[in-house]
């Protein structure tokens, strides 16, 4: 049955790292078949789900398995105490996710009992106790445990982070305080249920280490708790982070008074990936101000990234760009930001717009395209939520010879794939409808039986009294105004990068920023440069160092060497060459908050055209 990874707490304890859900299901079985088989059966399967107790001794019974605090009684009363699988029924109360697992785990197990015949019931003990095992992996401190769990997942074992986590980050809190803190944690995770937990945690890992997630959790882990302590980590990050998160996918509830907040994050929770939700929870945690704007503007910048396709290492450098950005108190609403879509991405979705959107772009993206559409098409409706959203043609994709659809589209081609000629539903398409005539297809497909409709958008064309070329072209015109002015695509950036600052930060700690002037490379004060030097490093860039620790322009601080005011440099190479202690290309290593290189902006400087 699988490798379990234990935690040796005492003389017979153990917390469970792996395993937590093998070893409950299992005692709901024999729970189930004790109180099934009774008599002697239950006497031999008590001793698997229980350590009897001793009446001389005053000792009690002592379950082999105990449960988080919130769960035990509850997992003590209907599953391990004789008898207790009689009592439980679909009705039987529950408060949190994991008791409505153990109920259902231990309904499923009697109905299955019961229509089996009662001599196999009979040899189900026997085949778990003596032909079932389980590997105990157990180690003596998390650290080492963490590195068994690592090496099992990686051969294709459930490895659910925030568990990991959780046993790093309350062990890291006083052990008089770990029950309160426990109880903080659970009740957060009983507030999001299990997946979302765990998703959240995901968004607070980029959060806090400003990339996206790499394969060693161990070692990401030891970053984080080596800038924060458990209390820390979940009075200051956890809990608020977790407010946030529910705002923004629960949104029904939490903005249920705010229809524009509504219909905003409706739309937003339909983008066809989640990543967005790491940059907005950043800037809610830290501004009261312009949310709503600002959720705006992301959802510009996320919507335009799926109409161009963007995959997913693009999306996590752009969003790891933002958070740094925002970390540096850098504006988000100028012009410099990440956020702000460059000018040729802005044709290029127009393009899109303008072209054949039904085939061109993936489904999630045609259909949010039309649901932003409606959302600017009306103010009544407060957002989506229906189970089923389709998107229609209203010239069909293959007219019937002899149609009318002939008789007033010559080319058709030209025109059915075209978002002036699309509409939503909120049905599944019916096969024999697609081909009706406009007006029959308008009256009895478009609309429902009150001859109405959810959405405005299908709503323009139902008050349509015909359907032809010229219809959809002056529609086609129409809804590409729409997005165009909602997401600002004929806006042309003014700015320049000259006046932006260019970093470097690596992993060992270095960090700096600078940017490229007539004369050179000027790098800020506060910048940490390399103690060491490898033997790649140039004599010149080797003698400067010398130098600038002479003049106490470079200062020896803790691990590293630390520039004391601001410097100009001969050269963005010799300036990054000496950051790194080792040779290094400047041109490439220098790079903007967004993570183009200073080789792709050279264009700009005069200095490097010379």
């Amino acid at each position: 049955m699988g490798s379990i990874v234990l935690v040796k707490k005492g003389r017979n304890q153990s917390e469970v790292l792996d395993g937590q859900q093998r070893l409950t299901t299992l005692t709901i079985l024999l729970a189930v078949l004790r109180d099934y088989l009774g008599d002697d059966y239950a006497k031999n399967i008590k001793v698997m789900i229980a350590q009897e107790g001793n009446r001389l001794l005053q000792t009690r019974d002592q379950y082999r398995i105990e449960l988080r605090k919130r769960d035990q009684s509850f997992f003590q009363q209907y599953i391990q105490e004789d008898g207790a699988t009689t009592k439980i029924t679909e009705e039987t109360a529950i408060k949190t996710d994991s008791q409505k697992c153990i109920r259902e785990n231990a309904l499923y197990f009697i109905n299955r009992l019961n229509n089996l015949d009662p001599s196999v019931v009979g040899t189900l003990p026997g085949v778990i106790a003596g032909l079932c095992y389980i590997v105990v992996v157990s180690t003596p401190n998390f650290d080492s445990a963490f590195r068994i769990f690592t090496v099992l997942n990686d051969r294709g074992l459930d490895l659910m982070s925030s568990d990991i986590f959780k046993a790093r980050a309350i062990g890291d809190v006083p052990e008089a305080e770990q029950d309160d803190y426990t109880i903080k944690w659970e009740e957060v995770e009983v507030a999001l249920g299990r997946d979302r937990f765990n998703k959240l945690f995901e968004h607070i890992r980029m959060i806090i280490q400003k990339r996206k997630g790499g394969a060693n959790l161990k070692d990401e882990y030891d970053d984080i708790f080596s800038k924060m302590n458990g209390k820390i980590f979940i009075d200051e990050v956890l809990i608020p982070y977790s407010e946030i998160y529910l705002k923004l996918v629960d949104y029904q509830t939490h903005y249920h008074g705010n229809p524009k907040m509504l219909k905003l994050l409706s739309l937003m929770n339909r983008i066809d990936n989640a990543d967005w939700i790491t940059v907005a929870m950043y800037y809610m945690r830290h501004h009261d101000d312009r949310i709503e704007e600002f959720l705006n503007r992301l959802e510009t910048f996320a919507a335009t990234s799926m109409i161009l396709r963007r995959n997913f290492n693009w999306r996590m450098s752009k969003y790891s760009a933002i958070l740094k950005e925002m970390d540096r108190d850098i504006d988000v609403f100028s012009e410099t930001s990440t956020l702000e879509i460059s000018d040729a991405d802005r044709m290029e979705v127009v393009n899109q717009l303008n072209g054949n959107v039904y085939v061109d772009l993936k489904d999630t993206a045609r259909r949010y395209i039309l649901l932003r559409l409606d959302s600017l098409l009306t103010t009544g409706q407060p957002y989506y939520n229906h189970s089923v959203i389709t998107v229609e043609h209203v010239l069909p994709q293959t007219p019937e010879a002899g149609s009318e659809w002939f008789e007033n589209f010559e080319r058709p081609e030209e025109y059915v794939h075209k978002m002036g000629n699309l509409v939503l539903l909120t049905r599944v398409k019916n096969s024999q409808a697609k081909n009706y005539d406009f007006q029959k297809k308008k009256t009895s497909y478009f609309q429902s039986y009150g001859g109405v409709t959810s959405f405005a958008l299908t709503s323009q064309v139902v008050q349509m009294t015909e359907w032809t070329p010229s219809v959809v072209e002056k529609r086609q015109k129409q809804l590409v105004q729409l997005l165009t002015k909602a997401w600002e695509l004929n806006k042309k950036i003014s700015h320049s990068t000259t006046d932006q600052l260019f970093y470097i930060e690596t992993l060992k700690g270095m960090s700096a920023s600078g940017y490229p002037t007539d004369q050179g490379f000027l790098v800020k004060k506060g910048a940490k440069f390399s103690p060491i030097l490898n033997s790649s490093i140039s004599p010149g860039t080797v003698e400067l160092r010398s130098k600038l620790i002479d003049q106490n322009i470079l200062d020896e601080q803790g691990d590293y060497l630390v520039l004391t005011k601001d410097y100009m440099f001969t050269s963005p190479s010799t300036a990054s060459s000496l950051l790194h202690g080792r040779s290094s290309n400047g041109m490439t290593n220098w790079k903007l908050s967004n993570g183009t290189t200073l080789k792709e902006n050279s264009g700009q400087y005069s200095f490097f055209q010379s």
